[in-house]
């Protein structure tokens, strides 16, 4: 009785899991709408799919891509959260074109980070104008949101 109470209750709970959607490269090429595209016919190993759907997944998670910004203050301390305040207003005055980030990085150190740049040769640029205005300023790497491709 004991092993049927035990088995019922691991049949109705893997009922419960639901597993990911399991996204097709064949798909994803076939989705294509354009005027006189053709199908395409993919025989390969599942797990290649599998593979496909687990990196689509987690950059969904990710929320944007690597790329890099500057990193114009870094603190830790009683009055770190005033003195980060005080680096951003100031960078906000002196730059109100560049986005500016203030973050707080457990276990206690607030951090402004400023710019969104996708390669470092991009980076360097930006870099070389706000280190006339905060010296101790460098570069740094970082997940950056998707760029707006409507600009």
């Amino acid at each position: 009785m004991k092993r049927f109470i035990i088995l019922i209750a691991m049949i109705s709970f893997g009922m419960g899991l639901q597993a990911q959607k399991l996204v097709k490269v064949e798909d994803l090429i076939n989705n294509n709408d354009s005027y006189g595209a053709g199908r395409l016919e993919i025989n390969q190993d599942i797990r290649v799919d599998s593979l496909v759907s687990r990196h689509i997944i987690t950059n969904a998670k990710t929320g944007g891509i690597n790329g890099y910004r500057i990193q114009i203050y870094r603190g830790s301390g009683r009055n770190a959260r005033a003195k980060a305040d005080e680096a951003n207003a100031e960078f906000i005055s002196s730059f109100p074109d560049m986005p500016s980030y203030l973050k707080f990085d457990p276990p206690n150190y607030f951090k402004v980070r400023v710019g969104n740049y996708r390669t470092k040769h991009d980076a360097y640029a930006g870099f070389i104008m706000v280190k006339e205005e905060f010296p101790n300023a460098y570069l740094v790497t970082e997940i950056i949101p998707y760029p707006d491709i409507d600009k």
